[in-house]
């Protein structure tokens, strides 16, 4: 694209004035660190960073700084899935059970019919709770070898191909995919022939040992003041590694967008350059749609489309924390926004991609904060890119947001209050003590009676995924704890509190013994298929 020497300082002038904007969001979500990239009609024209990677050592963030990626992951997942597809080593309709002998399913049409399209575009209509693998203090509760037995036991909860679902378990499939295809690791496929070709060098899917240039992970704290969280750490022995592994960099997420335009170009006619990346225009194509809407709202591989204007999704959890969010208004046609946050505990990235005037927008921070920090960022960078009529006031809508954030958890116990039944006592605590286990999932949950005469509750058996448990009514008892326990632990605290999730409801047979407990959290299963069965 042909870009004008005025237009280009316009756009740069636009860039630039949000500045103050952006330290402010920083300030009030409590980011210690943001690091910044933007592109525009093929050139790298912007980049800043703001803040420190190492609040106790006072070090500066710059562009080369490096971010654990989180879910942003699935792009790069999906990028590898394209040069296999290029190899010709796989084909976008095989049956994902021809190339995993030991793939199975409870629903025998996804047995049947999954494909590696229907895997990246969460369209399977599966289970997707992330709490069987997912623990606190960054333990992961499951091992790689238990992938395909576990998503074997996932029940249907919707409609294959016709009820999207966000998934993580089917990226993690589509990793198994990757390595029995090409006969490599995971993320050893992937620096070949994704990050190794586009020159990558602070990117990485594999183990790693932290450089001097790497950002330290912050919970925000309910005075936005950083908390320090123990080290991210991930490898290709990680069971979700392929879904929400891997680290990079603002300046290094900048060329990988800027190549998976010019290979969405490519493969559109709109340039003759052979691209690095293959199958860069399925891979941004919308799959399924993932709301009724008049403009197009769909899923990509990796990314959430919507077609301006209109609200942005897929950015992090701003949304449940403000009235409505901002409508973004081109000045004149611009396409769809196609974008995707990348968060764990201590981080939070996106990216966002404009074909249409050939533009990303790259925003990594390290803190999982009071709203999501590079969500804000990167709306008002989108906005500056699209030379919108009607900015944001993106400082008020990050201030509302981190107002609600603090306050989710006390939210949330006050909705509980005032539905439980009044006046209900429990059992004598004894009687609640002992294991319980899943015996389809080989998951248990162990409740222990505490020092001082409460109880409590270990998933898997853990030490460390260990909870207070308070009484609530009957014989249901929660481990919900307060926000900033859950921020210290490594909980992601920016993500929506389900009631049921915190549940924990005993049950008793015949004779009045308790016998055993359903924890709800899956939201599409029935509780009382939720059970464990108590030795």
């Amino acid at each position: 694209m042909l870009f004008r020497a005025d237009e280009k300082a316009a756009v740069l002038a636009r860039l630039t004035a949000l500045e103050p904007t952006i330290k402010h969001i920083c300030a009030v979500a409590g980011t210690p660190g943001i690091s910044i990239g933007v592109s525009f009609k093929g050139e790298a024209i912007y980049r800043a960073s703001y803040g420190v990677k190492d609040v106790e050592a006072s070090l500066p963030t710059d562009s080369d700084t490096v971010f654990p990626i989180g879910t942003l992951a699935k792009t790069f997942t999906a990028s590898a899935i394209g040069m296999l597809v290029h190899e010709g080593l796989l084909k976008w309709d095989t049956p994902i059970r021809d190339i995993l002998p030991n793939f199975k399913s409870k629903n025998s049409t996804v047995e049947e019919n999954l494909t590696i399209v229907d895997l990246l575009s969460h369209r399977s209509g599966l289970a997707r709770s992330n709490y069987w693998w997912q623990g606190a203090e960054r333990a992961l509760l499951l091992e790689k070898q238990e992938l395909l037995p576990f998503y074997s036991k996932l029940e249907k909860t919707g409609s294959f191909r016709g009820d999207w679902a966000y998934s993580n378990w089917g990226y993690a499939v589509a990793g198994e995919v990757i390595e029995r295809l090409s006969g490599m690791s995971f993320g050893a496929y992937v620096s070949k022939n994704v990050l190794e070709p586009l020159q990558l060098k602070n990117t990485t899917m594999q183990a790693v040992n932290a450089n001097s240039n790497w950002a330290k992970p912050y919970a925000a704290l309910d005075d936005a003041s950083p908390f320090l969280l123990p080290r991210y750490s991930f490898s290709d022995e990680n069971i979700m590694n392929p879904a929400m592994g891997g680290a990079s960099s603002a300046n290094d997420l900048l060329k990988y967008s800027m190549a998976l335009l010019e290979s969405h170009r490519f493969e559109s006619g709109k340039c003759s350059a052979v691209a690095a990346l293959k199958n860069g225009l399925m891979h941004l194509s919308g799959h399924i749609f993932t709301a009724k809407a008049t403009l197009e709202k769909s899923y990509a591989f990796g990314f959430y489309r919507s077609q301006l204007p209109s609200n942005v999704l897929g950015m992090g959890w701003n949304s449940i924390y403000v009235k409505s969010m901002p409508k973004l208004v081109p000045r004149g046609h611009c396409g769809p926004v196609i974008a995707h946050g990348g968060s764990l505990p201590g981080y939070h990235s996106s990216i966002a991609i404009l074909p249409e005037i050939d533009a990303s927008v790259i925003v990594c921070t390290n803190s999982i904060a009071l709203g999501d920090t590079s969500g804000w960022t990167s709306l008002a960078l989108i906005e500056a890119l699209i030379d919108t009529p009607t900015p944001s006031d993106f400082r008020s809508l990050a201030s509302e947001a981190a107002e609600n954030n603090v306050r989710n958890v006390s939210k949330l116990l006050k909705s509980l209050e005032e539905a439980k039944k009044p006046g209900t006592t429990h059992k004598p605590l004894d009687e609640y003590v002992g294991r319980y286990t899943d015996s389809l999932h080989d998951w248990i949950i162990d409740v222990h009676k505490k020092e001082n005469n409460g109880l409590e509750v270990a998933f898997q058996g853990l030490e460390s995924q260990t909870w207070a448990l308070s009484h609530y009514e009957c014989d249901t008892f929660l481990w919900l704890a307060s926000r900033e326990e859950q921020a210290k632990r490594c909980r992601m605290t920016t993500y929506p509190l389900i009631g049921n999730h915190f549940k924990i409801i005993f049950q008793q047979n015949a004779a009045g013994a308790i016998d055993r407990l359903c924890w709800p959290h899956e939201a599409a299963v029935p509780v009382n298929e939720q059970y464990f069965t108590k030795l």
